[in-house]
């Protein structure tokens, strides 16, 4: 008797753990289902010349559907000044590579662009060289612009834990088994007092449900449908 009791609670044990095994294959990974995350901004300031410099990843080509494409890393830098009637030139050193490039005017925003596909900066300041490209002799412009993002600023996993741990409901909607129906947008923001995290969830009609994180605590502190 003792024998097929102990036998019992052996087979109840393994049923138990293998069943615990089995729930933990079905957890859903949502770092895979994100199709942009903008994890650096660097900014820097003088006299009239403003410098913000962004590294992402995102899809390309960039669709809000739902469904997460193939990734490609961006490097984007806008520099914003009082005279737009010049085309700049910026030069800089990242990752010991150095880069030299002409501006393109965006008169919508009424800023000066220029992006390129490029390893993540792990530099916490990167000091950026401006002037007038058509000038030969017109003098350079040195911007330092220094990381926003700090030891306490939460990874995309770390964050995605916590908000989807806040927003139950809604990542539990969009998943089945060990699959996610959606996509997320994920970006680092400059706010007022500190970085903030934009978090956009995308379910497969295209339809999102936008998030506003603190970056340190993941705390969500707006939120939007539409």
């Amino acid at each position: 008797m003792k024998k097929r009791f102990a036998a019992a609670a052996a087979a109840l044990v393994a049923a138990v753990g293998m069943s615990a095994l089995v729930g933990c294959s079905h957890t859903v990974t949502l770092t895979d289902y994100v199709s942009e995350y903008r994890s650096n901004i660097y900014s820097g300031t003088l006299e009239s010349y403003s410098v913000f410099a962004t590294y992402s990843e995102r899809e390309y080509p960039y669709i809000a559907d739902g469904n997460v494409g193939d990734m490609t890393s961006l490097f984007e830098v806008t520099l914003a000044v009082s005279d737009n009637t010049k085309t700049y030139e910026i030069s800089f050193s990242c990752g010991g590579k150095e880069y030299t490039a002409d501006l393109s005017f965006d008169s919508v925003r009424m800023v000066h662009c220029w992006s390129q596909s490029m390893e993540e900066p792990t530099e916490n300041e990167i000091v950026f060289s401006i002037r007038d490209a058509d000038d030969a002799d017109a003098e350079s412009v040195t911007v330092t612009a220094t990381s926003l993002r700090d030891e306490n600023t939460l990874s995309l996993s770390d964050l995605l834990t916590r908000v989807s741990a806040e927003k139950q409901a809604r990542f539990e909607a969009l998943t089945d088994g060990s699959s996610f129906a959606g996509e997320l947008y994920v970006r680092l923001l400059a706010g007022k007092t500190g970085c903030l995290y934009y978090v956009g969830l995308i379910d497969r009609t295209g339809n999102t449900y936008a998030m506003l994180a603190d970056a340190t605590t993941g705390e969500v502190l707006a939120s939007h449908e539409n």
